[in-house]
C-alpha cells in the first residue's frame, strides 16, 4: 500500500507546488553519504524531495539497491521519491521502471522531435503498465555542460532552447507528468552562467497543460534571484547536483588533510555530511518547500 500511495503523493505534491508557487527540490546522489544528507535535511525541513540517480550513478549504486534504501528511509520520512534521472537509453529506463523507481526521466533531447516523442511515449506506456500512478518526465530542448566544476565559458545557441508550441505538442502526445526545458540553463558550475529566458519560460507555461510540471535542470550555479523568478514564472521542480558534488569533494579533502591519522571513514565524513545537509536546507528554503507536507 505504501508503494502506491507514495506515487500518488508525488503527483499531488507537484500539482500543489505548481498551484502555490513553490518548487520540489531534486538532488542527485552517488553514495550513501549524500543520500543520508538529503533525507535528513528534508526531514528536518518537513519538505518533500526527489532523489535522483543518473545512468552512471545507477550503474554504480545498483537500481535494486537504491529502491531498497529508499523504502527503508521512508520509514523515517515518507515524502522522498526516487527518480531515474537523465536516462538516455530506453532499455535502461525500462530497467528502472521494473526495479520499482517512483519516477523515470527519459532524456530524448538529442533525438529528432518525432523520435523523442515516440520513445518517450513508449516509456510512459511501460511505466503506466507497471503502475498507473508512476511519474514520467520527458525533455525537450538541448542542455549543454556536465555536472562538474568548470573554468570555461559555455556558449549557448538559442536554437537549442525549448520552443513553446513544440513543448505543448510534446507534452500532449507523450502523456508525460513533467517536462524538462532548456531556457539558458547549463549543467555544471561554469565560468559564467547565461541569463535565463524568462519570457520563453512564461510562454512555455502558458502553452503546456497545467497538469504537466515544468522542470529546471542544472540549478547549480544559478543565482538565487533567478531561481526565485523561475519559480514565479512556472517552474515547480529544480535539480541540484554539481553543488553537492563540489562541496562533498572539497569537504572530504579538507577532512583528510586535517586528520591524517584517522582511518575510521565515518568519522572523516561526519562533518562533510553536515555541510552538505546545510546546503540542502538552504536550497529547500530557497525553493519555498519547507513545511509543505
Amino acid at each position: 500500500m505504501l508503494y502506491v500511495s507514495c506515487f500518488m503523493l508525488l503527483k499531488k505534491i507537484l500539482t500543489k507546488a505548481s498551484k502555490e508557487g513553490w518548487a520540489v527540490g531534486h538532488f542527485n546522489v552517488s553514495n550513501l553519504e549524500l543520500l543520508k544528507a538529503v533525507v535528513e535535511a528534508a526531514k528536518e525541513s518537513q519538505s518533500p524531495v526527489m532523489i535522483g540517480t543518473s545512468e552512471g550513478e545507477r550503474e554504480w549504486l545498483g537500481v535494486k539497491n537504491m529502491v531498497a534504501l529508499i523504502k527503508v528511509y521512508r520509514q523515517d520520512w515518507p515524502h522522498i521519491f526516487l527518480n531515474a534521472d537523465h536516462t538516455k537509453n530506453i532499455n535502461v529506463a525500462f530497467d528502472a521502471i521494473e526495479a520499482g523507481y517512483d519516477s523515470v526521466h527519459f532524456d530524448g533531447s538529442s533525438l529528432s522531435i518525432s523520435e523523442n516523442i515516440r520513445q518517450t511515449r513508449e516509456v510512459v506506456e511501460r511505466a503506466r503498465n507497471k503502475n498507473i500512478n508512476m511519474s514520467v518526465e520527458g525533455e525537450l530542448g538541448y542542455l549543454k555542460g556536465e555536472s562538474q566544476l568548470s573554468n570555461q565559458k559555455i556558449k549557448i545557441n538559442p536554437a537549442d532552447y525549448t520552443d513553446p508550441e513544440a513543448a505543448a505538442e510534446f507534452a500532449e502526445r507523450t502523456g508525460v507528468n513533467r517536462l524538462a526545458i532548456a531556457i539558458g540553463n547549463i549543467h555544471g558550475i561554469n565560468l559564467d552562467e547565461p541569463r535565463l529566458d524568462f519570457d520563453r519560460l512564461r510562454k512555455i507555461r502558458e502553452a503546456v497543460s497545467e497538469n504537466v510540471a515544468l522542470v529546471l535542470h542544472a540549478g547549480s550555479g544559478i543565482p538565487d534571484a533567478d531561481i526565485k523568478r523561475a519559480i514565479e514564472s512556472g517552474i515547480s521542480n529544480i535539480h541540484i547536483s554539481t553543488e553537492l558534488r563540489v562541496l562533498f569533494k572539497q569537504g572530504l579533502e579538507q577532512s583528510l588533510k586535517s586528520n591524517p591519522g584517522e582511518y575510521a571513514l565515518y568519522k572523516l565524513e561526519k562533518e562533510v555530511v553536515r555541510s552538505v545537509q546545510d546546503l540542502i536546507r538552504q536550497k529547500l528554503r530557497l525553493f519555498g518547500s519547507v513545511g509543505r507536507v
